[in-house]
């Protein structure tokens, strides 16, 4: 039988992280560094500062090829220009992390269409573009794997006054996208899988911030609805997220990984 820690290793495979600084992309992109995966990592202008120093660590703590872009997943010729330049210095790439995405709190009232057009456009056009264009190189490869960060929040959606309409639209839009893309490119060999995250203790879904926008009692609600009782922390996604960019996920397409410490069975 083949070395089950042989079939969690990256080595030799190029994976790209797109909004690669943010809480949980910083955690997923280090595991891919200690797997043994090369990295390219993808973030927006503003944020350079920040992917300097995360690629400069990654390479001299785990001594791995990484290179940094500057890019706005919502933008096509974005994505299409940092694509063509990862094929370019990586000449192959195995693996990508869709990480980038905005969450906006509050009601439908409270929304404006500007508001809505902008979760959409970032969090579902930014990870179709995602798919399409890096995903073209690993349908000629015929070989690859796509790994969507969607939310619990996709699926089951949060109880008032913990309102975020626009964001729930879009994260069920990345699972059905996912869904779609592995049915398209599974005669490739491509794989396309989602990972939805529940309540953290920081980044998008930290819960404990939605005390100050909506109600003291937001995160005792939350807590209590959750079997679990806790929120969850990034170290108990890196996992899933290793599994499905590696060999052991092999014959795993179209699937979403919920972890949200049980908070959807209710």
């Amino acid at each position: 039988m083949v070395n089950v820690m042989d079939l969690f290793c990256l080595d030799g495979k190029v994976i790209v992280a797109t909004g690669a600084t943010g809480y949980l992309c910083s955690h997923f992109v280090e595991a891919v560094a200690q797997a043994g995966g090369s990295l390219a990592m993808i973030d927006i202008p503003s944020n350079v500062d920040k992917l300097k120093e995360l690629a400069q660590s990654l390479k001299n703590q785990y001594v791995i090829e990484v290179r940094y872009y500057m890019a706005d997943n919502s933008k096509e010729a974005d994505i299409q220009k940092v694509s063509e330049q990862i094929i370019q210095d990586f000449g192959h790439i195995d693996g990508l992390i869709n990480a980038a995405g905005v969450n906006q709190h509050g009601s439908i009232q409270d929304y404006t269409g500007e508001d809505y057009a902008r979760l959409m456009n970032i969090n579902i056009v930014g990870t179709f573009l995602c798919c399409k264009y890096f995903g073209q190189y690993m349908v000629k490869q015929k070989q690859g794997s796509i790994v969507n960060i969607a939310s619990f929040t996709g699926t089951i959606v949060n109880k008032p006054p913990f309102n975020m309409s626009g964001y729930c639209t879009s994260k069920g839009g990345v699972l059905h996208l996912t869904r779609s893309v592995a049915s398209e490119y599974g005669e490739y060999n491509v794989r396309v899988n989602s990972v939805s995250p529940g309540f953290l203790e920081k980044g998008m879904s930290n819960v404990k911030n939605f005390i100050k926008l909506n109600d003291p009692r937001v995160f005792e609600n939350s807590m209590n609805n959750t079997p679990m009782h806790r929120v969850g922390k990034p170290t108990e996604l890196i996992g899933a997220v290793l599994y499905l960019l590696s060999d052991a996920s092999t014959y795993t397409t179209g699937i979403d990984i919920m972890i949200d410490g049980g908070y959807h069975v209710w």
